[in-house]
C-alpha cells in the first residue's frame, strides 16, 4: 500500500512513537517497575564474571580480544568450540565500554536456544529473556530444577514470559523469525521495532537457512543498521563466497574477524574416513557396534525421522538393554525431548562430571542444539556446513587425539530437497575425496566450501540467487512502505506457515492431556503435543489422520489437532510405517 508523499518521512517516527508508547502502556499495566539494565562498562566485567563461574581465569584468544575492540559490525570466523559467544559478548561491551540498551542473540533452533538462555544467565543474572514457540515449557522445566514446586515453577515461568513478551529484559535470546514478524507487521510489531534501538545483534550460524529465509533475515539486518542504528556480528565457522557476498551487502560494512592459523591448526581434532555403503551395511553397522561396546560414546547422524528410528531400533536390539541409547529429533513431544537431551547433555556434555558411554541417534537437530562432546561420530552424507556442525560435536573439547569422523557415501535419495538437494550431496563427496583419511582443516572448509559451490552443484549457485534476490526484493518494498497502525492479522497464518511447525496431540495423550488441563497444569499438558510441519500435518489431513482443532471451542481438547498417528513411546511420533520419513 502506498502512502502520500508527506508521511514517508515520518514513518520511522510514527513506528518508534507508536512502539515506545505501547510498550509503556502495557507494562503500567502489567504493574512492572523499572526494567534492568545492561552494565555500562567494558568487557572486562564480563570475562571476570566467567572466569569467576569457572573457578579458573579466562586467557582471551586473539579473535576475542579482536573483537573487543571493535565498535561497529563485524563477521567472525573461528573453529567450532572455540568461544564465539564469549568473542561476541566482548564485541557487545566492547573496549572502551559501549552502551547496550539492548541484546539480541538469535539461534536457529530451540534446544540451542534454551541452552544459551541458561548459559548468559549465568553470565548476565535478572537480565535475560527467552523466546520462541515453546520458551514456557522451557522455562517451567528450569524453575522445577530450582524450586520443585510446580506451582512456583509455573508462576516463575509464566512471570518471565510475560516480561520478555513486554520487551522488559535488556537481553533476548530468540530466533531471528521473531524479528521477522516485523515484515509480516503482526500485532505488536511497532513494539518490537522500537525496542531494536541501537541494539547489538549477534547471530550466530546462518548458513542453517535456505535461499528465501535467509534473504528475510538479511534484508531486516540492512533495514535495522540503516534506521535504528543497530549493529550486528555474525559468526559461523564456515562462510562461503556464496553468502559472504549477501551478508557484506546487508551489513553494509564490517570488520572481519578471523582467528590465527594458530589457533584453527590448535583445533585440527578430527580425520576423515569416507565409507562405502549406508549406515546399515554389515560392515559399517559392526563398527558402531564395536565402538560401543569398547566403551566409546558414539553420534549416529541420519538426514530423516524414519531412518533414525530404524538405527535406533537395529542398535538397541544388537546392544542389549544395558547399553545407553538415546534417540533424538523433531517428532519427540516437549516432554520426551527434553527428558532425553538432559540425559544426553549429564552423559556426554561438554563439561560433564558424570561422562558415561552412550549412543546417541539423532537427526540434524544435534548440528547446532546441544553442547556435547562425543568420541566419534557415523553420519549419512549431508551438505558440507551440516558434516561441519555434526563433526564439531565430536571431540569438542579436544580431550583426545585426532578421532575418526565417519561419512557414508550412500544413502543419495532419488527425490530431490527431502531433506537435502541431491546436487550438494554429490558436490560434497566429490570434494571430501581428496581428503579421504587426512586430518581435517578447519582453516580450509572455506575453500572447499566454496570449491563445492562453484565447481560440484551444475546451477545450484544461479538458482539460489534466483531465489534469494527475489525474496529479498519483496522484503525490501515491504519494509519501504513500513509504518505504524498497519498491523494485518491476516498474515499471522501465513506467517506461522512460513515459519513455523504446527502442534498436535497424539490420540494415546488425550485423556491425559484432558486430565492435566483440568488440573490447570498448563505446562505439562502441553508438552505433550507434537511439532509437525505443515506439509506432514496436510498430508496426515489428506489421509484422514487427523481432527482440526476448533479454537473456539469451550472444551480445551476440541481445540487442539488430534492424530490417530501412532507415538511410540521410544521411536516418537511414527508417520509412516515402512517408509522413510523426513525430518
Amino acid at each position: 500500500m502506498l502512502h502520500p508523499r508527506w508521511l514517508r518521512p515520518h514513518a520511522l517516527h510514527s513506528l518508534l512513537v507508536r512502539g515506545i508508547l505501547t510498550t509503556a502502556d502495557h507494562r503500567a499495566s502489567a504493574g512492572l517497575a523499572a526494567a534492568p539494565v545492561l552494565p555500562a562498562r567494558d568487557y572486562t566485567w564480563l570475562v571476570d564474571q566467567i572466569a569467576t563461574l569457572r573457578g579458573h581465569p579466562m586467557s582471551l584468544y586473539d579473535h576475542q580480544t579482536r573483537s573487543a575492540q571493535t565498535r561497529g559490525n563485524v563477521v567472525l570466523i573461528a573453529p567450532t568450540g572455540s568461544g564465539k559467544t564469549e568473542a561476541a559478548l566482548c564485541w557487545a561491551f566492547g573496549m572502551p565500554a559501549q552502551p547496550v540498551p539492548r541484546l539480541f542473540y538469535a539461534l536457529p533452533f530451540q534446544a540451542s536456544m534454551n541452552a544459551m538462555y541458561t548459559r548468559l544467565t549465568s553470565y548476565i543474572p535478572d537480565s535475560v529473556g527467552l523466546q520462541h514457540g515453546r520458551a514456557l515449557q522451557a522455562l517451567y522445566r528450569l524453575f522445577m530444577e530450582t524450586d520443585g514446586s510446580s506451582l512456583g515453577a509455573w508462576q516463575q515461568a509464566r512471570d518471565q514470559h510475560e516480561r520478555t513478551a513486554l520487551n522488559y529484559f535488556p537481553v533476548r535470546v530468540c530466533s531471528p523469525y521473531q524479528l521477522l514478524k516485523a515484515v509480516y507487521r503482526l500485532r505488536g510489531y511497532e513494539a518490537l521495532l522500537s525496542d531494536c534501538i541501537g541494539g547489538a545483534f549477534i547471530l550466530d550460524e546462518i548458513h542453517a537457512y535456505e535461499p528465501a529465509r535467509l534473504a528475510l533475515i538479511l534484508r531486516l539486518v540492512a533495514y535495522l543498521r540503516a534506521q535504528y542504528h543497530a549493529r550486528f556480528f555474525v559468526m559461523s565457522a564456515t562462510f562461503p563466497r556464496l553468502i559472504h557476498t549477501v551478508l557484506y551487502d546487508a551489513l553494509g560494512s564490517a570488520t572481519a574477524i578471523r582467528a590465527t592459523d594458530d589457533l584453527f591448526q590448535a583445533f585440527q581434532r578430527h580425520r576423515l574416513r569416507l565409507m562405502d555403503g549406508a549406515l546399515e551395511h554389515p560392515t559399517i553397522f559392526c563398527q558402531i557396534v564395536a565402538r560401543a561396546q569398547s566403551g566409546e560414546s558414539v553420534l549416529v547422524c541420519c538426514n530423516t525421522v524414519g531412518r533414525a528410528q530404524l538405527l535406533w531400533q537395529m542398535l538397541r536390539q544388537e546392544l542389549g538393554a544395558a547399553a545407553t541409547v538415546e534417540l533424538l529429533h523433531s517428532r519427540l513431544n516437549g516432554r520426551d525431548r527434553l527428558a532425553r537431551e538432559e540425559r544426553v547433555q549429564r552423559l556426554c556434555g561438554l563439561n560433564s562430571m558424570a561422562r558415561a558411554p552412550i549412543v546417541v541417534v539423532a537427526t540434524q537437530v544435534v548440528e547446532v542444539s546441544l553442547n556435547i562432546d562425543l568420541d566419534t561420530i557415523f553420519t549419512e552424507p549431508a551438505p558440507l556446513e551440516a558434516l561441519i556442525q555434526r563433526f564439531g560435536r565430536v571431540n569438542r573439547n579436544r580431550r583426545l587425539p585426532l578421532t575418526d569422523v565417519h561419512v557414508c557415501r550412500e544413502p543419495i535419495p532419488e527425490q530431490n530437497l527431502r531433506p537435502y538437494d541431491t546436487r550438494l550431496l554429490h558436490g560434497t563427496l566429490a570434494v571430501l575425496e581428496p581428503q579421504q583419511g587426512q586430518p581435517i582443516d578447519e582453516a580450509a572448509v572455506s575453500d572447499w566450501l566454496d570449491a563445492l559451490y562453484e565447481q560440484h552443484t551444475g546451477d545450484y549457485v544461479q538458482e539460489w540467487q534466483h531465489t534469494y534476490t527475489a525474496a529479498a526484493k519483496d522484503v525490501d518494498n515491504i519494509l519501504g512502505d513500513l509504518m505504524a497502525f498497519e498491523s494485518m492479522p491476516d498474515l499471522e497464518g501465513q506467517f506461522y506457515r512460513a515459519f513455523d511447525s504446527i502442534d498436535v496431540l497424539p490420540q494415546i495423550f488425550a485423556q491425559d492431556y484432558m486430565t492435566l488441563m483440568n488440573q490447570q497444569a498448563f505446562v505439562e499438558a502441553q508438552s505433550l503435543l507434537v511439532s509437525i510441519a505443515y506439509w506432514q500435518y496436510a498430508s496426515l489431513q489428506q489421509a484422514g489422520r487427523i481432527r482440526s482443532g476448533d479454537r473456539t471451542s469451550d472444551d480445551p481438547l476440541d481445540r487442539v489437532p488430534i492424530t490417530t498417528a501412532r507415538y511410540d513411546p521410544d521411536l516418537g511420533l511414527v508417520l509412516y510405517e515402512a517408509k522413510d520419513d523426513t525430518a
